[in-house]
C-alpha cells in the first residue's frame, strides 16, 4: 500500500526583519492523506504485526505523521496494550507509542529523516480491535533570517546536551536546575507550534534541509501546562515548560543526559565579561549547519532592568537560547531578539530576574510541579453508584510505590489509598462509588527524589479536585430544531461574507464545504450564509446569539450539533462558544472551542461540571453565543448549528440537603414531580402539636442562621399558605401547580429548593431542605 504524494509545491518562506524575533519556524508543508487500515484484531496466540502501511514522499528530507484516529487495543496500564510503531526506512530510527504516549504526542509522530516510513500496529492476542487512520504528512521547506554581529558569522558547532531544538516552532529550549529539571525558552516561541524538543540533533543536508535525531532523543511537550507571557518585547519575553518522558526510553532529558544549566540572577554588569549564546540558529553557509547546535561568545553590552544586551552572533532559530555568563558558566537569561548588523548594534534577551518568570518558577505546573502527569482527564463528574478511575504516569524522579490517591466525600479528613503500579510507569487509583448528596474531593500525592513531596493539584490538601455527582436524572429545559424563529440574533465583526442564516441547507453540488442536510433531520438549521456558491466566512468573524435563557437553579448542560468544515485547521479558524450570565452585557466566558474540521455534523455537550470549572453559574439572564472565525490564513470556514438542547441534571428528582434545626424536622415529598400529574405534596416531621408553619421555596440555595435553625433556601423566595400541625407532629401541604404564587410559578425543567418554617414556642425553627427537579 505504497502512497506517493506530489512534492512539486513551491512556497516562499517569510524572512523575519533584523532586530525582531529571533525564532525560525520549522518550514514545512502539510500534505493530506486518506490512509485507513480499517479495524483489525489479533486472533492468534502470540503478538503479531497487524498493520503495515508504507508512507512515501519522494525527495523529502524528513517526514512527520499526523493521525486522524488511532485505536489501540488492550491496556497500557496492564502492559497488554497494542503498540503503534513508526520506522524510518532511511536510517532505521524507530518510535513506539502506546495509547498513553500517543495522547502525549497529540496524535502525531516524532520527526523522521528521509521520505519513507513504515507505520505498523503490533498487538497481543485476544485484546480487541485496532485501527490507524492517517490524516496528513508534514515535510520540509527552507528559510534563514540572521542577526550577526560584525562582518562574519563566527559561530562554531557545539554539542551541549543542556540545550535542545524546538520544532516545528523553530526555537531553542534548555534544561534548568529547578526541581524537576524543566525548560525555558522565549515567550514568543510558545503557542500551538511548541510541540517537540530534540537533542543530539544531526547535521542538516547539503541543501540545508533539517535532519532529525532518532525518536529516543525527541520529547513531547506538556503543552497544557506551559507558563508564558507570550513575548511582549525586548526584556519581557519568557516561557517555562516541561516535557513528558521519552516514549522509547521512559527517561526525561535530564535523566538521559545528566546535565542542566544553573539559573542565577545576572551579576553586576561588567563590560569585560563575555556572553555565550548556544542554540539552533539558521545558517546558509555551510548549509549543513542550518538549525543545528552552534555557539559563540561576544562582549556583554548592557544590563538594564530585565534587558540583557550582548554581541554574540545569533540568527533566527536562536530564540529561547540560554544567555550564558561566560566567566561562571551560569545561565542568566533567555535570548529573544536580534539586533546586530554587520556595522554594529546588539542582540537582546530577558534577564532571569524578570518578575513574571520568577513567579512561574515559584509555581510550576504539570510535569514541572509534580513529576507525574495525569493520563486522560481527572473525573469532574461521577454517577451515583459508579466508581471512577484516576491514572497517572510517573517520571524517573518519583519514588516507586509512593503515588497515593486521597479522597473524601463529606468533608473531614482525607482517606489515603496507595495507587496500584502498572506497566510503563503508570499508576492507577479508584474513587469509590458516590451516593446522592456526596461531594467527592480528592488529590494525588507522590514522593520525588529531587523535589520531596509533590501533589496534584499543587498545594494539596488545602487545594483539591472536586467532582459533581449525578444519578442520571435529567429534565429537558429547552429544545430547538430551528424550524421557527425563536429569538436568535446574528452579528459580525469585519467579515465580508458568511453571515449566519437560518434555513434548509441549499446543498450546492458545486460547493463541497457546506452540509448537505441539517443536523437533526427536522429540515432547518443555522448556517454561515446558506446560499449557492462560495458562501464561507471571510476576513473576520460572524456570531450567532441565543435569546435570554432563564436557567435559575443551575445544574444545567447544553447539547448541540455543530458543523465545522475548515481547509486550514490552525486553531485560529474555529467555532468559539461563549456564555454570559449577565445577558448581552457579559462578561463572556469561553465554554467550548471547536477547531477540528469535519464534513459531518458533530454532537457536543457542555456539562454542568465544565461550566462550573469555567466559573459560569447559569442564572435568569444566561445567553450563549457561537462565533465562527476566519482571521488566520485565507481559507474556507463553513459552520452550522442545530439540535440545540438545554437539560437539567441531578442526582435524583428529589434530593435532601441541609441540616435540620433544633427539633430535627425532616422534610419529605410524596407523589410525582410531574406537572401533568399535579399530585406533589410536602411533609415536615417533628413539629410540635398545634403549631402553624409554612413551606417556602426558591431557585437559589443559602446557608444562613435563622431562628433555631439554618435557612437553606435563598432569595427571592415564594411562600405557600400557612398550615397547622393540629394534634399531630407533621405539617402537610399538597401543591396545586395551577394555583401557585406568581413569583413561584413552576414550569417543566425547573429546579426549586423547598424548606419548612414553623413556630416553636415563642421562637421558630426550620426543617432541612429538598431540591426538586420538575418534569412535564
Amino acid at each position: 500500500m505504497l502512497l506517493r504524494l506530489p512534492t512539486q509545491i513551491a512556497l516562499a518562506a517569510s524572512l523575519l526583519a533584523p532586530a525582531l524575533l529571533a525564532q525560525d519556524p520549522l518550514h514545512s508543508l502539510r500534505l493530506d492523506l486518506a490512509l485507513d487500515s480499517g479495524p483489525v484484531s489479533n486472533e492468534g496466540t502470540r503478538p503479531q504485526v497487524l498493520v503495515s502501511l508504507p508512507v512515501s514522499v519522494e525527495g523529502a528530507a524528513w517526514l512527520r505523521l499526523e493521525f486522524a484516529a488511532v485505536e489501540l487495543s488492550g491496556s497500557a496500564f496492564e502492559g497488554t496494550g497494542s503498540i503503534l510503531r513508526i520506522t524510518s526506512l532511511l536510517d532505521g530510527a524507530v518510535q513506539e507509542l502506546d495509547a498513553v504516549e500517543l495522547a502525549q504526542w497529540r496524535n502525531t509522530s516524532a520527526y523522521f529523516n528521509g521520505g519513507d516510513v513504515l507505520v505498523e500496529i503490533v498487538a497481543r492476542p485476544g485484546t480487541g480491535t485496532n485501527r490507524v487512520v492517517l490524516a496528513a504528512v508534514h515535510t520540509d521547506l527552507s528559510g534563514a533570517p540572521e542577526s550577526i554581529c560584525g562582518p562574519t558569522d563566527d559561530r562554531v558547532l557545539s554539542s551541549d546536551n543542556r540545550a535542545g531544538r524546538l520544532v516545528p516552532v523553530g526555537c531553542t529550549g534548555w534544561i534548568i536546575d529547578d526541581c524537576n529539571s524543566c525548560m525555558l525558552t522565549a515567550g514568543h516561541c510558545t503557542g500551538t507550534s511548541l510541540q517537540t524538543l530534540q537533542f543530539n540533533v544531526p547535521l542538516s543536508t547539503g541543501s540545508g534541509a533539517l535532519q532529525h535525531p532518532p525518536p529516543e532523543h525527541q520529547y513531547a511537550i506538556d503543552t497544557a501546562n506551559v507558563q508564558t507571557n507570550g513575548g511582549q518585547g525586548v526584556g519581557n519575553d519568557w516561557g517555562y515548560f516541561g516535557v513528558f518522558p521519552n516514549s522509547n526510553t521512559g527517561l526525561t532529558p535530564f535523566q538521559a543526559y545528566g546535565a542542566r544549566f544553573t539559573l542565577v540572577a545576572p551579576p553586576t554588569f561588567n563590560a569585560a565579561h563575555d556572553i555565550r549564546i548556544t542554540g539552533y540558529g539558521t545558517r546558509s553557509s555551510p548549509a549543513q549547519w542550518n538549525q543545528v547546535q552552534e555557539t559563540h561568545t561576544g562582549p556583554w553590552a548592557q544590563f538594564s532592568a530585565t534587558t540583557l544586551r550582548y554581541t554574540a552572533d545569533t540568527t533566527g532559530g536562536n530564540s529561547g537560547s540560554p544567555v550564558i555568563h561566560e566567566p561562571t558558566g551560569n545561565a542568566i537569561g533567555i535570548h529573544t531578539h536580534g539586533g546586530c548588523t554587520s556595522t554594529g548594534g546588539s542582540n537582546a534577551g530577558t534577564a532571569s530576574i524578570h518578575a513574571g518568570l520568577q513567579a512561574a518558577l515559584a509555581a510550576p505546573a504539570g510535569v514541572c510541579a509534580s513529576g507525574f502527569t495525569v493520563v486522560g482527564t481527572l473525573p469532574s463528574s461521577m454517577a451515583v453508584g459508579v466508581p471512577a478511575q484516576v491514572q497517572i504516569q510517573a517520571t524517573g524522579s518519583i519514588v516507586a510505590g509512593s503515588p497515593t490517591l486521597h479522597y473524601r466525600y463529606g468533608g473531614g479528613a482525607f482517606t489515603a489509598v496507595a495507587m496500584t503500579a502498572g506497566a510503563n510507569s503508570l499508576y492507577s487509583g479508584t474513587l469509590p462509588a458516590p451516593q446522592c448528596g456526596d461531594l467527592p474531593q480528592y488529590y494525588i500525592s507522590a514522593q520525588s527524589v529531587s523535589c520531596g513531596a509533590v501533589t496534584n493539584p499543587p498545594g494539596a490538601p488545602a487545594n483539591f479536585h472536586t467532582a459533581t455527582v449525578s444519578g442520571g436524572v435529567e429534565a429537558l429545559v429547552r429544545s430547538e430544531s430551528f424550524e421557527v424563529d425563536t429569538g436568535w440574533t446574528t452579528s459580525f465583526s469585519g467579515a465580508t461574507a458568511g453571515l449566519w442564516e437560518r434555513g434548509v441547507p441549499v446543498n450546492d453540488p458545486s460547493w463541497a464545504y457546506d452540509p448537505a442536510t441539517d443536523g437533526d433531520g427536522s429540515g432547518s438549521c443555522w448556517l454561515t450564509q446558506n446560499a449557492l456558491g462560495n458562501t464561507d466566512v471571510d476576513n473576520g468573524s460572524v456570531t450567532l446569539l441565543s435569546p435570554a435563557l432563564d436557567l435559575s437553579g443551575g445544574n444545567v448542560a447544553f447539547r448541540y450539533a455543530y458543523y465545522l468544515n475548515l481547509t486550514v485547521a490552525d486553531g485560529t479558524d474555529r467555532l468559539l462558544v461563549e456564555a454570559s450570565t449577565n445577558g448581552t452585557s457579559g462578561p463572556w466566558t469561553v465554554v467550548a472551542t471547536h477547531t477540528t474540521s469535519s464534513s459531518a455534523w458533530v454532537s457536543h455537550e457542555i456539562t454542568a461540571a465544565s461550566l462550573a470549572a469555567a466559573g459560569v453559574v447559569p442564572g435568569a439572564a444566561t445567553r450563549l453565543r457561537f462565533t465562527a472565525n476566519d482571521s488566520g490564513t485565507q481559507s474556507i470556514v463553513e459552520a452550522g448549528l442545530d439540535a440545540f438542547r438545554v437539560v437539567r441534571t441531578g442526582c435524583d428528582w428529589v434530593v435532601r440537603y441541609c441540616q435540620s434545626g433544633a427539633l430535627g424536622s425532616v422534610l419529605t415529598a410524596t407523589g410525582s414531580t410531574s406537572l401533568a400529574a399535579n399530585n406533589f405534596a410536602l411533609h415536615a416531621s417533628q413539629i410540635p402539636p398545634q403549631k402553624s408553619g409554612l413551606f417556602f421555596y426558591s431557585r437559589a440555595r443559602a446557608s444562613t442562621p435563622f431562628g433555631n435553625g439554618t435557612r437553606c433556601v435563598g432569595t427571592p423566595a415564594a411562600r405557600l399558605p400557612l398550615v397547622q400541625s393540629g394534634a399531630g407532629t407533621t405539617l402537610d401541604l399538597a401543591l396545586n401547580f395551577n394555583a401557585l404564587p406568581s413569583a413561584g410559578a413552576i414550569v417543566a425543567g425547573d429546579l426549586w429548593n423547598f424548606q419548612c418554617w414553623f413556630r416553636d414556642g415563642a421562637l421558630y425553627d426550620l426543617s432541612d431542605a429538598l431540591q426538586v427537579i420538575f418534569v412535564p
